[in-house]
């Protein structure tokens, strides 16, 4: 299997994982003025929003609660959404990376989901989603070194650790200009369904396709000792 799902994961209540590998992309494909028009909508709507108003929302709460659940702080792990959101206040306007993460960021604005993507041409399979069981440190996309604790929930590929606590993604496996194929990984929280996370990735996909053509993918459902396909595109 290329995804493991640790039994740890279910007992923080991650029963299921969503994930696609995804290949023909191109980092700097033209948006359409579909999206664009959707990402301005969604601009708007994160200047204006009150992040404190959403504390109560049913997957910012269940995210909260996954990461207060293995004692690590919120205000240094807020959920990806609520990062994103103020992220955008502090800038006045949404963060450009490149088309695919730019894509996925308002994907996160619309479900609140964290959204974890990767150049899958450098992982080194299998995925583990897990409980990392053991000290270490890992490198986070534009930052220094982290502590890692034993409790601490991650996904990790041969090589090292991947993500950690659904909030960082290693620099080690980030999109570059030269990236040509990704991994998307809706891991969720036990508040957020297998359906919805499905759902939120084809809405990613479906706006990567249209300004990426030659794109296919493989969409994975992952449960604990299962690794199913569950769609070709």
């Amino acid at each position: 299997m290329d995804f493991i799902l640790d039994q740890s994961m279910a007992d923080l209540g991650v029963t299921d994982v969503v994930t696609a590998k995804v290949w023909g992309v191109d980092v700097h494909a033209e948006l359409t003025d579909e999206f664009r028009a959707k990402q301005q909508k969604w601009l708007d709507w994160a200047l204006k929003v009150d992040p404190d108003t959403l504390a109560d929302n049913r997957i910012i709460k269940g995210y909260n609660d996954l990461t207060a659940s293995v004692g690590r702080s919120l205000r240094k792990n807020p959920p990806t959404a609520i990062a994103l959101i103020n992220n955008v206040k502090r800038r006045g306007s949404m963060p450009h990376v490149n088309s695919v993460v730019d894509i996925y960021n308002v994907e996160t604005l619309i479900s609140y989901e964290a959204i974890g993507c990767h150049d899958l041409d450098v992982i080194d399979f299998p995925i583990e989603y897990t409980v990392h069981g053991r000290e270490d440190t890992f490198t986070p996309i534009m930052a220094n070194p982290k502590r890692v604790a034993e409790t601490d929930f991650v996904y990790r590929d041969r090589k090292g650790i991947m993500a950690y606590l659904d909030t960082r993604d290693a620099d080690a496996y980030k999109l570059t200009d030269a990236t040509k194929n990704v991994l998307f990984c809706f891991v969720g929280n036990p508040t957020t369904t297998v359906d919805e996370r499905i759902e939120e990735l084809k809405r990613v996909l479906a706006d990567l396709k249209a300004c990426m053509p030659e794109l296919t993918y493989e969409i994975h459902h992952v449960s604990v000792g299962a690794d199913e396909v569950i769609e070709r595109g």
